[in-house]
């Protein structure tokens, strides 16, 4: 999965995301991520695994973040209650809109609205109104979920990229440092 942030959301520390995403045996993830800490984007490393997050800043040892209802839970994107499953059922008026090719698959751009309470439980971003919305969906094969974007805002975005469904993933606890 590769995640992306466009233009300027404050509630958003996250600027762009990228690594892999399990419900198998449990919810897990593990990539790399640009934050922003104290007003500068920094390079991360991070796995979230049995319901915490991990991280390690650059040069620094794999620290413990607590869990990752404090913080922002990844693999939460994969849950059918609170993740994408749950933004597409969400869906109010979907519009098929076009044909398009994102990342080496052939999609339908779907655009509608979805509810302040589905974008909240996938990202942290307190909406508070229904949100424009729009996916792009494999037009062939299983249909699968390939990208989504959220907009907040004009000109401020958060997109996800989906891309190898179901391909299993291993993913282990890092042994954190003092």
């Amino acid at each position: 999965m590769a995640l992306s942030v466009t233009g300027k959301i404050a509630e958003m520390p996250v600027k762009t995301l990228g690594g892999e995403l399990t419900t198998q045996p449990g919810a897990a993830a593990q990539g790399d991520a640009k934050i922003t800490i104290m007003g500068a984007d920094v390079g991360i490393k991070f796995v979230e695994f049995d319901r915490r997050m991990y991280a390690s800043l650059p040069g620094g040892a794999w620290r413990d973040y607590g869990p990752t209802s404090q913080v922002y839970d990844v693999a939460a994107i994969l849950n059918p209650d609170t993740g994408l499953a749950n933004l597409l059922s969400d869906f109010i008026d979907p519009k098929a809109e076009a044909r398009e090719t994102v990342d080496g698959q052939e999609t339908i751009r779907v655009s509608g609205k979805v509810t302040a309470d589905a974008v909240n439980k996938i990202v942290p971003l307190d909406a508070s109104k229904k949100m424009s919305t729009t996916v792009w969906i494999q037009e062939s094969g299983d249909h699968q979920l390939v990208k989504a974007k959220l907009e907040p805002s004009k000109d401020n975005a958060i997109e996800m990229v989906l891309s190898n469904w179901n391909v299993p993933v291993t993913i282990d606890k890092p042994t954190t440092g003092p």
